[in-house]
């Protein structure tokens, strides 16, 4: 049983859509992911070690490092000389999420690091990430969905956006690859000329736009999952703020029965065949190609009725961290 090797790297969502191995993320992206390197201290077990992507000073000035001393954590410089003194074959790797580029440099400068996917692999967590697996969820769960929520539709022609925008601003165009709420256009105070340059560039760059119904919500909310060997079990619920263009915000630190009572008192509607339902869908749609954490994204519309994924995050996420910090 190997320890794990935690790296975060929440530029993750960026680098899938980029597919390239060579990506470099944005400057905004490398300052969260400087200041937050020590998150993974919240869920990692007392002998793991982290893995930092960038350089630091003083390390002990970071947030978390107070538990990382007193989980035994060791820290691991990627780019330090001294690396080369650490046993990397006694790890397994465990990054915030996969994608092209962080395999390569794990592969590159980690000798000996275990559960380093394959090429094949981060291919097909590419393609499950792509917004429109959210259509398939959909179609899974099709018994337990009420007739308010509409399916996604994933649109390449810019015409056929610019025609239903016409008819009903009140949609969200987003990006097929993108994360918390970046790549997110909300339509309905905007006009033409701003929509339609912005879907044209997006199907340009990323071969399709996904267009949703933009509800009036009362609630944002999450499950929270683990697949293994094809099966996918349930860690617990998370809540979280967005902005009304859907930008994340921040996450409710709460204890599971806080969240239950919350969501339920928010929908009447919601109830554990829920999660049956989610649990098969994700087991038809994601089991067979994908192994480890995710999120599924849910709101409650203003009827009170529930959208069960409005998005699947194939990674670790931010509601993961406080599902550890209130066991």
């Amino acid at each position: 049983m190997y320890r794990r090797l935690h790296i975060f790297n929440p530029e993750t969502d960026y680098a899938l859509a980029s597919g390239s191995p060579y990506y470099t993320p944005p400057a905004h992206v490398l300052e969260i992911r400087k200041k937050n390197a020590l998150v993974p201290a919240l869920y990692a077990s007392c002998g793991d070690a982290i893995l930092l992507l960038d350089s630091f000073d003083n390390p002990s000035c970071l947030d978390y490092y107070d538990m990382v001393e007193r989980k035994g954590i060791k820290l691991v410089a990627f780019n330090d000389r001294e690396k080369g003194r650490f046993d990397f074959t006694e790890y397994e790797a465990d990054p915030w999420g996969w994608n092209p580029r962080i395999r390569r440099m794990l592969m590159e400068g980690c000798p000996g690091l275990n559960g380093i996917i394959s090429e094949e692999a981060v291919v097909s967590i590419r393609a499950l990430s792509h917004r429109r697996t959210t259509i398939l969820i959909h179609r899974a769960m099709k018994g337990r969905i009420n007739p308010e929520i509409r399916l996604p539709v994933e649109i390449t022609d810019p015409r056929i956006a610019v025609e239903n925008f016409l008819k009903d601003r009140h949609l969200f165009f987003k990006a097929p690859w993108s994360s918390s709420g970046r790549g997110v256009m909300l339509a309905d105070d905007l006009g033409l000329k701003h929509v339609e340059p912005w879907v044209r560039g997006i199907i340009r760059r990323q071969g399709s736009v996904m267009m949703e119904k933009a509800y009036d919500r009362l609630l944002d909310f999450a499950t929270e999952w683990f697949i293994e060997d094809g099966k996918a079990c349930f860690l617990g619920y998370s809540v979280f703020d967005v902005s009304r263009r859907g930008k994340y915000q921040s996450n409710m630190k709460a204890g599971q029965n806080e969240l239950l009572r919350l969501i339920t008192s928010m929908s009447k509607d919601w109830d554990n065949s829920y999660l049956d339902c989610q649990k098969v869908a994700l087991e038809a749609v994601i089991g067979h190609s994908y192994s480890g954490p995710l999120g599924v994204d849910m709101l409650v519309t203003r009827n009170g009725n529930v959208n069960p994924c409005v998005e699947i995050n194939l990674r670790h996420t931010m509601g993961m961290i406080w599902l550890a910090e209130f066991q």
